[in-house]
């Protein structure tokens, strides 16, 4: 992750007028959601090693609202796992964050509260995360 995707990331989640600018209700929206995860984080760090391992992960997900089968946990791992299998917290936020797009979107297009659309959501969010 670098501090661009991660901005671009946050803007695109939170801006309601598209100006390219955070205002001050968005920033605080931002700045809750940014305690949020680090408490999450911080539970789910059981060693303190600044990393959340891939055994963890999903259980930090769950505890962001997201729950996720085997496929899409892989997915992520694969994309924001070091080299060891860690997580660390830029990682994690920008993954809470990207999942949170991606959830809001599939419930915009899937109108009729189905589950589903041309792609059931573990395709569209596997597809998504590559």
């Amino acid at each position: 992750m670098n501090a661009h995707s991660l901005h671009k990331d946050c803007l695109d989640s939170l801006q309601k007028d598209g100006n390219g600018k955070l205002g001050l209700i968005e920033f605080h929206v931002l700045w809750l959601k940014l305690q949020k995860y680090l408490e999450i984080f911080k539970k789910f760090d059981t060693d303190n090693s600044g990393t959340i391992s891939s055994h963890e992960i999903r259980g930090a997900l769950n505890a962001g609202g997201f729950q996720v089968n085997n496929t899409v946990l892989q997915v992520i791992v694969s994309r924001y796992a070091d080299a060891e299998y860690g997580i660390d917290f830029d990682c994690f936020v920008d993954c809470m964050i990207r999942l949170e797009m991606l959830y809001n979107m599939f419930k915009t297009i899937d109108k009729k509260d189905t589950g589903k659309i041309e792609l059931d959501l573990s395709q569209w969010l596997c597809l998504a995360l590559h």
